[in-house]
């Protein structure tokens, strides 16, 4: 497939990132500190020129043509780009990401702009915090609608007895659920019966419906929660205090800007608006933040919300999150010890990969472990055709997750037997993909 991608900032960069290795990418950048990384960091065309011309267009998009993606960070630009893409092209996939909610109203927003796909970061963005919020110990969370599963990540609290040093045999886990990773400390085990969890283990797992949730309720849940604080009430701010006020949540938004709370005020009916800074430690004292069940850090500043969360963490908060945009942040985050971060790039690149990109082996790009979660066809020569899950021999750091049969997703059994024509999907460090190539005889498409 030939993709064009139009901007390399963290959102193109990432798409490109994961695309390449599958697939042929060019990648249209007009700023040159931008162009010379992707040129440094990736094996994909790239051009440094505006995405936007239509000259530039007519001399890159052909016949074969696949997808086109404008990611740039300006709206306007996006959806100018795949309507020329279109008139050049009328066959190719577009996709737009458009931060404003006047482009994005309404279900004939796509078809009016001729784009084929418009992707909405700040939406996607709140609706995975809300998601994270609304499980206790969850920590982070991918779901596959293609499969109806999600993968899912969990702390472990050591609140309820039956979970903490109990072999993972003797466990009620879930139906329809597999524990895959779990992190403890540095230390990555991928468990086995005999394995058991500790106070402060992470863990990845893979489930079907309600077993998510079932999962979490067999860690141990105080209560469900019901009064949230969200820091700023940018975009992301306003969609997830409007999903929260339709779960009939208490919710309570600081937000600095007064006008901006003036706006809130006329949309949000249920939801408190306190114009002052949430990054303050005063004002969250005042409002006796450390009586929230969840507190959300969701301003457009990655400083703004690693002080708040610290802050929340330092007043008692039982649960904080918090957004960042920017990958070199990444790592910050995941060093400071509140409890779930969720970058904005990694949610929009996913969903873009899952709306357009079908059958693509690279199913999840995950956070903060250099781990991927992948499908692989079962073709001749595979080297576990006719045997049993209990059989297979997996490359050290990696698991079998789950087996597609005639396009029915499966959590295996030890019994399941692998045939010629299944599909498995495989979460693993990124050090296991050598010997997981040899075992499949496939190029495994995993992003550097």
């Amino acid at each position: 497939m030939r993709v064009i991608v139009v901007g390399a900032g963290n959102v193109g960069y990432t798409i490109a990132r994961m695309l390449s290795k599958q697939h042929s990418v060019l990648v249209i950048e007009d700023d040159l500190k931008r162009y010379d990384y992707v040129v440094n960091h990736l094996n994909v065309g790239a051009m440094n020129a505006n995405g936007a011309s239509p000259k530039v267009l007519k001399g890159v998009i052909t016949e074969d043509t696949n997808l086109l993606l404008a990611v740039t960070e300006r709206d306007e630009t996006n959806i100018f780009c795949c309507m020329m893409a279109k008139q050049i092209n009328s066959k190719l996939i577009t996709v737009a990401r458009v931060r404003n909610p006047d482009y994005i109203e309404g279900a004939m927003a796509s078809k009016f702009l001729n784009v084929d796909h418009i992707i909405s970061p700040e939406f996607l963005t709140a609706v995975k915090l809300m998601r994270i919020a609304m499980f206790e110990n969850a920590i982070g969370c991918e779901s596959i609608p293609s499969l109806g599963v999600e993968l899912a990540m969990f702390k472990v609290s050591g609140k309820k007895e039956g979970v903490v040093m109990v072999p993972l045999r003797e466990m009620p886990i879930p139906e329809d659920c597999k524990i895959l990773i779990i992190h403890r400390g540095k230390n990555v085990i991928v468990p086995n019966s005999n394995d058991v969890l500790m106070k402060g283990d992470q863990v990845t797992i893979v489930g079907k419906g309600r077993a998510v949730a079932e999962f979490n309720a067999m860690l141990g849940t105080i209560r469900e929660p019901r009064d949230l604080v969200i820091i700023g009430g940018g975009i992301v701010g306003e969609h997830l205090a409007t999903m929260l006020e339709k779960e009939r949540l208490s919710v309570k938004l600081i937000e600095d800007n007064e006008d901006r709370c003036r706006v809130l005020a006329k949309k949000l009916t249920r939801t408190v608006i306190i114009n002052d800074n949430g990054s303050d430690p005063s004002v969250l004292r005042n409002e006796n933040v450390s009586m929230a069940d969840v507190l959300i850090c969701a301003t457009d500043n990655e400083e703004q919300n690693l002080l708040a969360s610290l802050i929340g963490k330092h007043l008692g908060v039982s649960k904080v999150i918090s957004r960042y945009s920017k990958r070199e942040y990444e790592e910050i985050f995941g060093m400071s010890g509140i409890d779930a971060s969720v970058g904005y790039y990694h949610v929009v690149a996913n969903e873009i990969i899952k709306e357009t990109v079908h059958n693509y082996e690279v199913m999840l790009l995950l956070e903060k472990f250099s781990e991927e979660f992948f499908d692989v066809k079962v073709t001749s020569g595979c080297r576990i055709i006719g045997k049993k899950v209990e059989d297979i021999e997996m490359p050290k750091m990696s698991t079998l997750a789950l087996v597609v049969k005639e396009g029915r997703a499966i959590i295996p059994s030890p019994e399941t037997v692998i045939e010629e024509g299944d599909k498995v999907f495989i979460y693993a460090l990124q050090s296991a993909i050598a010997k997981l190539e040899w075992m499949f005889k496939a190029n495994i498409p995993v992003g550097p």
